[in-house]
């Protein structure tokens, strides 16, 4: 029998002073009530209450143990009352860890917009582009793509597919010449994640117009996708990175897009939302994952001004404690 339930059984017996009243107060039998406490007195090998056919009543044994068994279950259901609390109260910490690609002002914007809709959530970001484990207790939710997540056992939510596409500079264009046909991009210098060449055995293959053409570039730098965006973005070469990382770039007039009609091979990236439980997941991950599935879904919304904020609708059938604050 549960140690947890003959303490409450005693307690509550020695308070009502009734097994009746106990039982009921703990929505048990009385016979439920009276085994707790006989295997109670057994294991501490000591009688806790006296009964009569009228009255039960704590022997003078038991005074200074009911009031320390009174003080633990205070305790405890406090401590039940506060994680419940923190399991809806829209606060407390949020561990997030992105891939290097989504940091542009796109994600600033996810960022800014939902810290005004839940100030009172402690947001802390990790950027990284290696293997991530939800269960190890460093984050409570993942932005990667899916083959960065080592188990198949987490909820997975595809944010969004991108296209990996050329860019560069305009000042690297304005001394090199922008290419005018994917053959002529073999004498650039190219910036390109490793994948893209170990799949070509050191040619890169692209779809130009609808075939696929490959080249074999005489210069190239391979990196991860933030450190291509910086290198292209100080001109150093034309660089395949995915459009989500490099479109505010493009609207701002910092990059160009080379060649719109060709793309990397196998070169789409996808980037989804993952976390470790469905259920009885904190409010704050299941508000940020609400707000993050209807900012990518709304491309006028995440394409906002800076200033601007963007509200999420409140969840159907949640707590109060859900509604934006």
């Amino acid at each position: 029998m549960d140690q947890l339930y003959m303490l409450r059984a005693f307690v509550a017996a020695a308070r009502y002073q009734s097994f009746s009243k106990a039982a009921e107060s703990l929505n048990v039998t009385t016979g439920s009530v009276s085994k707790a406490i006989a295997r109670l007195e057994e294991c501490v090998q000591t009688r806790v209450l006296l009964r009569t056919t009228r009255s039960v009543s704590l022997t003078d044994a038991a005074q200074s143990y009911y009031l320390i068994c009174c003080r633990l279950l205070e305790e405890l259901d406090e401590a039940n009352r506060r994680i419940a609390m923190e399991h809806e109260v829209n606060g407390g910490k949020l561990r997030l860890v992105v891939h290097p690609m989504l940091v542009s002002g796109t994600f600033s914007r996810l960022i800014r917009s939902f810290r005004a809709n839940a100030p009172h959530v402690s947001l802390v970001v990790c950027v990284q582009d290696h293997a991530t484990n939800l269960f190890d207790g460093r984050f409570d939710i993942a932005m990667l793509p899916p083959e960065l997540v080592e188990q198949s056992t987490v909820i997975r939510r595809t944010l969004l597919r991108s296209p990996r596409i050329l860019v560069a500079s305009p000042a690297y264009l304005q001394q090199y010449g922008a290419p005018d046909s994917a053959a002529m991009l073999a004498s650039h210098f190219l910036l390109i994640d490793p994948e893209t060449r170990k799949k070509s055995a050191g040619s890169i293959d692209l779809h130009e117009g609808g075939r696929k053409v490959s080249i074999a570039p005489m210069s190239l730098m391979e990196g991860n996708e933030a450190l291509l965006r910086a290198a292209a973005l100080d001109g150093t070469g034309i660089a395949a990175l995915p459009e989500t990382m490099v479109r505010d770039g493009i609207d701002m007039g910092d990059l160009v897009h080379v060649l719109p009609e060709c793309t990397v091979s196998d070169g789409s990236v996808e980037l989804c939302l993952f976390y470790a439980h469905r259920e009885l997941i904190p409010a704050r991950l299941r508000m940020f994952v609400d707000f993050c599935i209807e900012f990518y879904r709304a491309p006028a919304k995440a394409g906002a001004g800076a200033g601007d904020v963007i509200r999420i609708p409140r969840p159907i059938n949640r707590s109060k404690a859900l509604a934006v604050m």
